[in-house]
């Protein structure tokens, strides 16, 4: 206690070098907490199922047609479960778009249609009422309903009495038999779920729709349910030699299916950068102490001349160092609660999860107490070898051991800074990058609104009235619609085979991602035409039979031969046959940074699934429009539910978000990194020409000029700043794999981020070390040898 009173009366009587080392500590500690909170709710923390480790995504998979990851069928799902022995139960979900109606304004829902047994699989638990009853999970049957507790809240306020209250999707009314319980995660969300009510015989083995999550048998590995899965798909496809080869199952984790790679990635890149950051903020704190104690020589040699033994003094130095991380630690995790909440207001999946809980508070206490430890115990150890009778006679060397430890800490300062400076350049240049890619069609000034009538079996009579309202307005220069814009999350492929010759071999066909279009979407978005037309102008008859398609899938089906007129056919060999009447350019479907895949469109008047989006291209700005958009709609149809309203910039922007968050945290903390490693240096050398007075001094005395003095310090900083590149690109390279799935178009060695990193750090290390250096040539030389 008496080393911690008087540690806190030393800290007290020097204000400023307490402040910094507070605030250095607290950036690195901080950090490390906000991002820290990320990984353990996302990765680390299971969500709360009951043996979350049991649950298994299971996946169709195609590798020769690119489709690692693809939906099930109905048919393949009921042979899964009446084969399979790995499985404790086996539960499946869709989704169905409807419209939530029996109001005065319909709303748009994306029901989750389930099999009965899908609740007790994942191990939901229910605040109110039960999950649905196997025989409710048949055609016709299925007229119940669960919602979520913010669907409770929000539709029913909350009323205690809401099961056997009625909710009307898309006319028909179903039963509210269950609520979950606040905070329940269902992957890819619910707000309403009924039963899926599928018919066995009705159902078609190629039609993928379908999420499958299983739950093992305990004592069942997922290598044995993967290979006992896999064998029963061959034993499917070799039943069934109508189907396409190459298809077979995939399994994962339920807890990794939760979180896409990259951001699984970048969470862990990010860890790493923030550790790299306190690092830096450890050596900067430990500079601080060394030339801290440097300062204390003559009192550190009055207590050694008193009697101190050496265990005691680096017992008192300890308790400052840990005072000071301690206070750091502390206001370091106040400034994350900040960070946790902007975190927390991100898409990642489950974001509302992460938090400052018990494992975060325990590991940002860890960290505190070890960083004040390891930061204090070298220059508490230096400090105790000094010799009092130099200390005393104010004879204090300013070079050797200690002198080479200061240089050695800010050596690593910059080599850790200049790692992260490389890393985050790649990471901004890839970004930079992604937003100069030409998506295949144009954003600038085009709105998107989503509707869905109630009434499919007419639904493009009534989208075909809306357009031709809508194009008729002044401002508007293009209108279209399509089922799923580009760059949207999802996708919908199926297999087209070609008719007649083809660079294809025989029985062969190309996975294509497809759309549902009228004729005027490609005029909207300006996406070229190449050859032949569009449906623009035909009769819905000519559409339905016909078919567009983009020019790399133009090349895979026809080679060099003219595709116009040419047949194809969806699905299956000897399925629909559809006339090929137009080559579009390429669009990037999925993701900016994903190329282009093969698509084709077909016309609206063939079927309509689910919502359309309409894209208006104007000749002005968009935001005015939407009020005369939203009067057409309301004059058609008042029941039509207007939703996801956005420009296509707003789209595309939104489409970079993961890349923009990682890249944006990820330059934060290099540019902290810059600024410890510049603060670092300059200290370090402020003290190398105060520990350097007297021998300044005689040099000015006998003629040194203000240039040979800022040389002689020059000299020494080219040094450290040289190591520390050096040092630094290593680590760079050495480290570089870890951000390869996060670049877009830029290599690892790329000679642009290297040359910003390399140019920023000599910046800043050179105004730290020019600062000092011009201090130094102000010394008069009379008052440097009379304080000798």
């Amino acid at each position: 206690m008496s080393d911690l009173r008087f540690a806190l009366r030393q800290l007290l009587k020097h204000p400023g070098f307490a402040g910094v080392a507070v605030l250095i500590v607290a950036l690195g500690i901080g950090s490390v907490t906000a991002i820290f909170s990320a990984v353990n709710a996302l990765i680390l923390q299971p969500p709360d199922w009951p043996q979350p480790e049991r649950l298994v995504a299971v996946y169709e998979s195609n590798l020769p047609r690119n489709a690692p990851f693809f939906s099930s069928s109905y048919p393949n799902y009921l042979d899964w479960q009446a084969r399979g022995h790995s499985w404790e139960s086996l539960g499946a979900v869709a989704g169905r778009p409807m419209n939530l109606t029996g109001g005065d304004q319909a709303e748009y829902l994306q029901v989750r249609a389930m099999t009965a047994n899908l609740l007790p699989t994942l191990g939901i638990r229910l605040a109110k009422g039960r999950g649905f009853h196997a025989e409710e999970d048949r055609p016709g049957q299925n007229r119940v309903a669960v919602i979520s507790h913010g669907f409770w809240q929000r539709r029913f306020g909350g009323a205690s009495e809401v099961l056997g209250q009625q909710v009307e999707l898309d006319g028909i009314r179903h039963e509210v038999v269950g609520v979950l319980a606040e905070g329940t995660l269902f992957p890819g969300g619910l707000e309403i779920g009924i039963p899926l009510g599928a018919d066995p015989a009705t159902e078609r083995r190629m039609n993928h729709e379908l999420d499958v999550y299983g739950r093992l048998k305990p004592g069942v590995s997922l290598e044995e349910a993967d290979t006992e899965l896999k064998s029963i798909a061959a034993q499917i496809w070799t039943e069934h030699p109508e189907l396409d080869r190459g298809w077979s199952t995939r399994l994962v984790p339920l807890v990794q299916d939760l979180l896409a790679p990259e951001l699984h990635t970048g969470l862990w890149v990010l860890l790493g950068a923030v550790g790299l950051l306190l690092l830096i903020a450890l050596a900067n704190f430990s500079n601080l102490l060394l030339i801290r104690s440097a300062a204390r020589a003559h009192e550190l040699a009055v207590r050694t001349a008193l009697g101190a033994t050496r265990g005691r003094v680096i017992r008192q130095l300890l308790t400052e160092s840990l005072v000071l991380t301690v206070l750091g630690g502390f206001l370091g995790v106040v400034v994350s609660l900040g960070a946790v909440e902007i975190l927390q207001a991100t898409d990642l999946p489950r974001a509302g999860e992460i938090a400052l809980d018990a494992r975060v508070l325990g590991v940002a206490l860890g960290l505190t107490l070890l960083s004040g430890l390891l930061a204090g115990l070298g220059p508490a150890w230096r400090a105790s070898q000094s010799r009092p009778q130099e200390a005393l006679r104010g004879r204090a060397r300013g070079s050797g051991p200690a002198s080479r430890w200061r240089d050695a800490l800010v050596v690593a300062q910059l080599t850790l800074s200049f790692a992260l400076l490389i890393g985050s350049s790649m990471l901004v240049r890839s970004f930079w990058r992604l937003q100069q890619v030409n998506p295949g069609f144009t954003t600038e000034r085009v709105l998107s609104v989503s509707l869905r009538p109630q009434d499919n079996e007419r639904a493009a009579q009534f989208y075909e009235r809306v357009t031709e309202r809508i194009a008729a307005l002044p401002e508007v220069a293009g209108v279209g619609l399509i089922s799923s814009l580009p760059l949207t999350d999802g996708n919908t492929s199926n297999n087209i085979f070609p008719v007649g010759p083809s660079p294809l071999p025989e029985e062969e066909s190309i996975q294509s991602s497809w759309r549902l279009v009228d004729g005027g979407y490609f005029g909207a978005l300006q996406i070229p035409l190449l050859r032949g037309t569009t449906f623009a102008g035909l009769s819905p008859e000519q559409a339905s039979q016909s078919i567009v398609v983009s020019a790399s899938l133009a090349r895979q089906l026809f080679g060099e031969a003219d595709p116009i007129g040419r047949q194809t056919e969806r699905g299956a060999k000897g399925g629909a046959r559809l006339t090929v009447i137009g080559v579009v350019g390429d669009v990037r479907s999925e993701r900016l940074n994903l190329k282009p895949a093969p698509t084709f469109y077909m016309s609206m008047h063939r079927f309509v699934y689910g919502p359309m989006r309409m894209v208006i291209r104007t000749t002005g700005a968009v935001e005015p429009l939407m009020s005369s958009i939203r009067q057409v709609v309301r004059e058609l149809d008042p029941k039509v539910p207007i939703f996801r309203v956005q420009t296509m910039e707003e789209f595309r922007s939104e489409s970079l978000s993961r890349e923009r968050l990682i890249t944006g945290l990820l330059t934060g903390f290099a540019v902290s990194a810059l600024f410890l490693a510049a603060l670092g240096t300059y200290g370090s050398m402020a003290f190398t020409v105060q520990q350097r007075t007297r021998e300044i001094g005689i040099r000015i005395a006998v003629g040194a000029e203000a240039s040979d003095v800022v040389r002689l310090m020059a000299i020494h900083a080219v040094r450290l700043v040289g190591v520390g590149l050096g040092l630094g690109l290593l680590v760079a390279v050495a480290s570089g794999r870890l951000l390869t799935s996060l670049l877009f178009d830029v290599r690892m060695l790329d000679p642009w981020s290297y040359g910003v990193a390399t140019v920023a750090l000599i910046l800043a290390a050179g105004v730290a070390c020019l600062l000092p250096a011009v201090r130094a040539t102000r010394i008069d030389p009379l008052v440097a040898l009379r304080s000798e």
